[in-house]
């Protein structure tokens, strides 16, 4: 049988490693946040993306893909950072002298209309300077270098066994930023989502404690939230070139809403062919929010301003995925799916899971954005979960009544969320909402 999250991931990582361009530097200034997702919501999406594919620290060799869907005419325009300006076709390569400090990489493509575009890529040579904070070590996130024994908490069946290539990452794979200072940004990342999920989630010796450990040549990332310690899996591509930052916090959004709520959890109810309408939704959701914290109050927790435009770019390159679903959605004619055949190659829920993650940013960034508020209610309206939905989630088939009420109980917990009830607006993209149902879930909320 297909395993649709883990062939999703694959296919989502791949191309989270793209790195859009950014309107401005991340900060927080007297208080005003600078970064948002607004450009890819009511803006055009850019075409053109640049990723690093590798970085040399002793030699100062550096490596960019990239590529633009708009294919212009004219070869590409790179300034290296370094003084350095040259044109030519991804691939690419440059080799920076001076490795005592970190580069801004912008390409420039011209299209056949004269008008031009810019995206940018980071650098980096040079660790960043960082003041840990005090976090609790409960929810710590470590990267073992040694090997980790992990327990499943599920049955031995395919969907929950882990694989025997997991490992740890060496030493190597840390030539510029520490192991400690991943773990330590990541367990900031950590403590952001326990607040979403309302400190609701099943608990292994009283924390949430999550490893990260190393999957080979696996070209994506995935999330073990059944183990204990609680864990996830990713591919050494992870750690090439541009650090993969929002992937990262997908894959621990996964851990934290799939063991949520504590005393009856998702994890497990909700899994299989019918299981991205709630977990890859939340996913999206939680991996940008958490970013849109890090970067906006990087000073708060002692990060540094060049780390949170690392941050930032790689959250606006994984944003783009939602946005461009979203279009694709409306496009091809609103296909709503939430049962992912497993008889076919493609996920055919893939767009519908991207438009409701799509929806909740919308719908944030129509006023001012208050994501931990707006994420928390929506977290604690489905920490409801119970025998009843779960019996009528239906998770095993491919069932009309299922898939009225996968559609009708997060559309149902995206109105709670924004205190809007939101059924016209999705009944106009084709999901299939029960008013009977949608006024049973809101009865006491």
């Amino acid at each position: 049988m297909k395993s649709s999250s883990i062939l999703l991931k694959f296919i989502i990582c791949l191309v989270i490693v793209l790195c859009y361009s950014c309107q401005h530097h991340p900060g927080n200034q007297n208080g005003k946040k600078t970064f948002n997702f607004s450009k890819y919501i009511f803006g055009q999406a850019p075409s053109l993306y640049v990723y690093v594919k590798s970085v040399d620290k002793s030699t100062g060799g550096v490596l960019i893909r990239g590529g633009d869907s708009r294919k212009p005419p004219a070869p590409f325009i790179l300034k290296w950072g370094d003084g350095a300006v040259t044109e030519g076709n991804f691939p690419q390569e440059h080799v920076y002298p001076d490795r005592t400090q970190n580069y801004i990489i912008t390409v420039k493509a011209r299209y056949s209309d004269s008008s031009s575009d810019s995206a940018e890529a980071f650098i980096r040579f040079v660790a960043p300077e960082i003041i840990q904070k005090a976090l609790p070590s409960n929810i710590a996130v470590s990267i073992p270098d040694s090997m980790v024994m992990l327990e499943s908490r599920m049955p031995k069946e395919e969907l929950y066994e882990f694989s025997d290539s997991l490992t740890y990452f060496e030493d190597k794979f840390f030539p510029v930023i520490p192991r400690k200072t991943i773990e330590y940004i990541l367990s900031v990342a950590a403590s952001i989502q326990m607040k979403f999920v309302n400190n609701d989630v099943y608990k292994v010796n009283g924390g949430f404690n999550q490893v990260m450990l190393r999957h080979g040549q696996f070209g994506g990332m995935y999330s073990l939230w059944y183990t204990n310690p609680v864990s996830f899996g990713v591919g050494d591509y992870g750690f090439r070139g541009t650090i993969q930052w929002s992937s990262f916090f997908h894959e621990m959004g996964h851990n934290f809403t799939l063991n949520s709520p504590a005393g009856y959890y998702y994890g497990g109810k909700s899994d299989g062919n019918s299981s991205t309408i709630f977990s890859e939704t939340m996913a999206q959701i939680f991996q940008h929010v958490t970013a849109y914290y890090i970067v906006n109050n990087y000073k708060d927790y002692g990060l540094s301003e060049d780390l949170a435009y690392e941050i930032q770019l790689s959250a606006q390159s994984s944003f783009s995925w939602p946005s461009s679903s979203y279009k694709r959605y409306i496009n091809s004619g609103k296909n709503f799916a939430s049962w992912d055949d497993p008889n076919t190659p493609q996920d055919e829920t893939f767009d519908t899971f991207m438009t409701i993650a799509y929806k909740f940013f919308e719908h944030a960034e129509k006023g001012k954005p208050d994501y931990e508020n707006q994420l928390k209610r929506m977290m604690k309206f489905l920490q409801q979960f119970n025998e009843d939905w779960h019996r009528r989630y239906d998770p095993k088939n491919d069932s009309v009544e299922g898939a009225t009420f996968r559609a009708t109980l997060m559309v149902s917990a995206l109105s709670y969320a924004f205190d809007e009830d939101l059924r016209v607006e999705f009944r106009e993209l084709d999901f299939p909402i029960s008013d009977e149902i949608y006024l049973e879930l809101m009865i006491g909320n």
